[in-house]
């Protein structure tokens, strides 16, 4: 017998957990003007069904509530329930947050339950251009609080008129900054041909902007400027950086060719005053070589601080080759002498070697003959 109560005692407790968890849908939403809003002017259409499949035995959960919330300025709700195919008399109520109770939509689940609802409002007036919801359903439990896995909500922009003036202004100081940017580089003699692409077509969305009357259309010129503008700005930097790249490659490959020239048609491979020269361009190309690596990567900032520290052990490098050049350059015979010098140097062992055999087989060689002399005396 106590089993039997348990067994009712669980069924109705799941069951309650169950009707607690009752799904709302909302479909068919359709919102005037399908552009975005106007701060304080766009009159705003939102109309949407919201259906209540049967969960738990029940059509909705009566302790629960429906809101319906919107941010648009006095929205007025009109809402019918459609019970089993037939349309209640809509009733209007006017708020930013309408709540229904929910013994007004719990039915048996063999009823069919659904409510056409339509939103009128006006735009809300912001001070800058921002996303507001137009509509949200959603379901609240006993408490007030928000089922999370319910809620629906629509949004759209609402545009300040006043700050597109303010925003195009600054689209078009940032513009002029890209411009000085591509003057620049084009003085190097860099190819500037994407960014200049980039840079004409946030000038003609500028220009749309300014002459829209519309200023939903002002709004979307304006962000299609200001994409162009920001990928100009990416090019450009991108540019700047290879350029500094390319140069450091080419005092690297300065200093490249008279460490050659010193190694091979002065023959000074040995010579110490090579060592800090080449200790300079290694560290040159190593550090241009992670620059170009980070650029790849789109690190600009280490990409620059690579380039600036390549440049600085690259100009070392060509300094002191030069600094070289010109003393043997001078002075011919100094290249000969550290040339003998770097043999002292670098073969000391084999010359030590070579000078005893060669004492041994001098000595060697008067003994012998002393010996043979004595023999020949008898």
């Amino acid at each position: 017998m106590r089993s039997y109560w348990k067994c009712v005692t669980f069924i109705a407790l799941f069951c309650l957990v169950v009707q607690g968890v009752a799904a709302i849908s909302v479909g068919n939403i359709a919102i005037t003007p399908s552009t975005d809003l106007v701060s304080g002017q766009t009159q705003v259409r939102s109309t949407f069904i919201i259906n209540f499949p049967p969960s738990g035995g029940y059509t909705f959960d009566d302790a629960n509530s429906l809101q319906l919330a919107s941010e648009m300025a006095n929205p007025s709700w009109t809402y019918a329930i459609v019970l089993d195919g037939i349309e209640n008399p809509s009733k209007t109520e006017i708020g930013q947050n309408i709540n229904i109770n929910g013994w007004l939509l719990s039915y048996p689940s063999k009823r069919e339950l659904s409510m056409k609802v339509t939103m009128e409002g006006l735009a809300p007036t912001v001070s800058g251009s921002e996303e507001k919801i137009v509509i949200a359903v959603r379901e609240l439990d006993s408490r007030g609080a928000k089922i999370g896995s319910s809620e629906v909500v629509k949004k759209k922009m609402v545009i300040n008129p006043a700050q597109i003036g303010a925003s195009i202004s600054q689209a078009k100081d940032a513009l002029s900054a890209v411009r000085g940017q591509i003057d620049q580089l084009i003085a190097s003699g860099v190819d500037v041909s994407p960014a200049e692409q980039k840079y004409s077509e946030a000038s003609s969305a500028i220009h749309s902007a300014e002459t829209a009357s519309d200023y939903s259309k002002a709004q979307q010129s304006l962000n299609t400027a200001n994409a162009a503008i920001a990928e100009a700005e990416v090019l450009a930097r991108e540019l700047g950086i290879q350029k500094g790249i390319n140069d450091v490659d080419a005092v690297i490959g300065q200093a490249n060719a008279l460490i050659t020239d010193f190694r091979v048609n002065r023959s000074m491979s040995s010579d110490p005053r090579l060592t800090p020269i080449i200790l300079a361009y290694d560290n040159a190309a190593n550090l241009v070589s992670t620059a170009k690596d980070e650029l790849s990567r789109k690190e600009y900032d280490q990409a620059v601080a690579k380039t600036y520290d390549a440049r600085v052990k690259a100009d070392e490098a060509l300094a002191e080759a030069l600094k070289l050049k010109e003393q043997l350059d001078a002075n011919p015979f100094a290249a000969v002498g550290t040339m003998f010098a770097g043999v002292l140097t670098g073969g000391i062992v084999i010359v030590i070697a070579v000078a005893v055999i060669a004492v041994v087989a001098v000595i060697a060689l008067l003994l012998f003959r002393r010996r043979r002399k004595w023999d020949e005396l008898g």
